[in-house]
């Protein structure tokens, strides 16, 4: 079965750079789709949090994306992500435009990615972070 092609996209991050993902061929990619009043994001993070302190970089990239278009107030998401003490890198959608390009329906969502830029899978807050992190080990 063909994968799709995950779409392309640049986006700034929180610390004012910016990242491609053409920039990540080669590794596989977990992206992470999340808001700051989500009460499952609140959940989600932290487990993302230690996931990404554990991470091969060589081999592996992990971004979240804050959904601005999906907040009350965007210029909240720094402050959130300082005060909980994330250091995982978040870049910021412009809006809703990511979101929607990989047919979002939820947060938190995490799409995974593979070397080539195809998509592995889609998977929304139903799924536990452990059944993830398995399908990663076996992309890796």
């Amino acid at each position: 079965m063909q994968k799709e092609l995950a779409p392309e996209f640049t986006l700034p991050t929180l610390t004012g750079d910016t990242l491609s993902l053409r920039d990540l061929r080669g590794k596989a990619v977990l992206l992470s789709f999340w808001v700051t009043w989500c009460p499952s994001c609140q959940v989600d993070l932290p487990q993302k949090e230690r996931f990404f302190r554990s991470l091969d970089a060589d081999h592996f990239a992990f971004y979240t994306i804050n959904v601005t278009g999906r907040e009350a107030d965007p210029s909240q998401v720094e402050p959130f992500v300082h005060e909980h003490g994330f250091h995982f890198p978040v870049l910021l959608d412009q809006g809703r435009t990511v979101y929607d390009a990989f047919q979002i329906q939820s947060v938190p969502t995490s799409v995974l990615i593979d070397p080539n830029g195809r998509i592995v899978g889609r998977y929304d807050e139903q799924v536990p972070f452990l059944h993830i992190v398995e399908v990663i080990g076996n992309l890796i």
